[in-house]
């Protein structure tokens, strides 16, 4: 039930006053259908320690109404083309064009209007199966070095500075070529990773910031954090198996045990699932929410009599995995030193989580696929500092948790609970409640009310 009409906490600190704005040579876009969008380039430089420069395409809608200041948006991904989301959901931002501009830039990097772009191969990478040893690890990593040296040697310095908090330095140049004393931060999704950094190098630029679906990449501890994310796709599981016939969820043991045991075949999309695969392909079928869970039911019962077919998400792309190459989350995000370390994180993770286990992103993908990558983790997971302003987040079953664990570190933040399924309520759901809460917290700073929900 909407709970956001009955009070609002309003923050005193007025908007910022924008500083005289250099002038950035906006022209039209070239993103069709978008005819309001303007473009500029801006020259950033490439790392602190280089005196290289690339070129950033950034993008605005400008205000409406009288200006009082800019918000950036980023919408998550990782990936390019942020210029063509925002000229393709322009109408989210009404609210906050009233009185501000609303700017985005394609990142440095990935493919789009942006002017240094590696070339590399940015398709859909295969998760591996977790290595029974350590000679399968050390295949693993090897592969995974060959892979990135492939990209790499296309520009060695631009790949060694592709993690969030590059792209947070060049939020900043971006915040400085418009004039702004402070920010207003929208980070969507991956785009929350990118928000994070940006809030731990530069906090006191910080007047607003938005969390969407964010993972959490400031916890004190990784492995804890795992933890939290295990439990939180328990919860979701367990929903599906209170609204499943009796018994399935004993059958969804019995079965994913089997697989483990001997990999059933998937004859229809020419594979074979394991009982990680099964766990992971049963969590993307339910993430749309009820309307699909029927399916999962009807998939279980043929795996049972020999046939995974069910599982298969497309027969083109049949087993777990996730696009972009891991370029940025390599860099972002911890990755194991042997598989010893891989074996304790499931073992660990599946106690904790026996129907999903560590059939999940952060604790499968991308440790197996950024062990042995040729450039170092240079922007790990570190809690933000609690001098920030408060900020205000929002998420669904599937990331309400974790935006909610990064959120809660800074005093006086707020969290938005949408109860039901999705990803992304501001920007891919464009949920109606959530853009005017959110539009009210970037343009005049009043949070909503401890424990607000929206339909």
């Amino acid at each position: 039930m909407l709970n956001t009409l009955m009070a609002l906490a309003v923050l005193t600190t007025p908007v910022s006053v924008a500083t005289p704005q250099p002038s950035l040579p906006w022209s039209s876009c070239p993103v069709a259908n978008a005819p309001e969008l303007q473009c500029a380039d801006l020259s950033v430089a490439l790392s602190p320690e280089s005196d290289r420069t690339i070129t950033l395409k950034v993008a605005r809608l400008p205000a409406t109404g009288a200006k009082k200041g800019s918000v950036l948006v980023n919408f998550g991904g990782p990936q390019g083309y942020q210029i063509a989301s925002l000229g393709s959901r322009t109408q989210i931002f009404d609210k906050i064009r009233t009185s501000m501009d609303v700017v985005t830039w394609d990142p440095r990097g990935y493919p789009g209007l942006s002017g240094a772009v590696l070339q590399c191969d940015w398709g859909f990478v295969r998760t591996p199966a977790f290595p029974a040893d350590q000679a399968g690890f050390g295949q693993l990593a090897a592969a995974n070095k060959a892979r990135g040296d492939k990209c790499r040697t296309t520009d060695p310095e631009l790949f060694d500075h592709m993690d969030a908090a590059s792209d947070a330095r060049d939020a900043d140049a971006i915040r400085e070529a418009l004039g702004e004393d402070k920010m207003n931060f929208l980070g969507l999704s991956y785009g929350g990773t990118i928000a994070q950094s940006y809030a731990r190098l530069f906090p006191q630029r910080v007047r607003t910031m938005y969390l969407d679906g964010a993972g959490n990449h400031s916890p004190r501890d990784w492995d804890r954090e795992l933890d939290s994310i295990a439990r939180d796709n328990e919860r979701f599981m367990d929903r599906f198996f209170a609204w499943a016939p009796a018994g399935t969820e004993k059958r969804w043991r019995a079965l994913i045990a089997k697989a483990d045991r001997e990999p059933i075949p998937a004859p229809k999309a020419d594979a074979r699932y394991d009982g990680t695969q099964l766990r992971s392909l049963a969590f993307l079928k339910l993430r749309p929410g009820p309307t699909r869970w029927g399916d999962v039911v009807a998939a279980i019962t043929a795996a049972e009599a020999g046939d995974a077919s069910g599982f298969a998400l497309s027969s083109r792309q049949p087993y777990p995995g996730l696009p972009g190459g891991g370029v940025k989350e390599c860099l972002d995000f911890p990755r194991p030193a042997g598989q010893r370390d891989v074996a304790r994180t499931v073992k660990r993770l599946r106690a904790i989580a026996p129907h999903t286990g560590a059939a999940f992103p952060l604790a499968w993908h991308l440790p197996l696929t950024c062990a042995g990558w040729p450039t170092r983790v240079t922007n790990p997971p570190t809690p933000m500092p609690r001098t920030l302003p408060p900020l205000l987040g929002a998420g669904t079953w599937q990331d309400y948790g974790s935006t909610r664990r990064v959120v809660e570190q800074i005093p006086g933040s707020r969290t938005i609970e949408h109860d039901g399924p999705g990803h992304n309520l501001f920007g891919a759901m464009a949920n109606p409640c959530v853009i005017d809460l959110v539009s009210k917290y970037v343009t005049e700073r009043r949070l909503p009310s401890r424990g607000t929900t929206c339909p």
